[in-house]
């Protein structure tokens, strides 16, 4: 067999697994609700934004967002997928600017 030619598993330590471990699936909360406890400040950005957009553009567009941070006027958005991304910054950046009184978006998928 050759040196340089590895098998899986050769030399691997086994993995150990907490008896009581389980894995615990969470609905989906809408960003406004999470941001509402979590980051008030982003908060009160979001309910500019909602007016400005209309209520249908908020739930299918914002509502989606996996995460949103703002500072010194630059604002990172995580959205859901790559056609998320598209829709956002295809239709909502003039307004995402004026909102958060930003000079720089970014809009990234996870």
């Amino acid at each position: 067999m050759r040196e340089d030619l590895v098998v899986p598993g050769e030399g691997e330590e086994n993995f150990v697994l907490a008896r009581d471990a389980k894995v615990v699936t969470l609905p989906f909360t809408p960003l406004e609700q999470r941001m509402q406890k979590e980051k008030p400040q982003v908060y009160a950005k979001l309910q500019l934004l909602r007016e400005e957009i209309g209520d249908d553009t908020f739930k299918r567009l914002v509502s989606k967002i996996h995460n949103i941070n703002y500072a010194a006027g630059r604002v990172l958005i995580v959205a859901e997928s790559e056609l998320h991304r598209t829709n956002i910054e295809r239709e909502l950046l003039p307004a995402i600017k004026k909102a958060f009184k930003a000079d720089f978006i970014r809009v990234a998928v996870e």
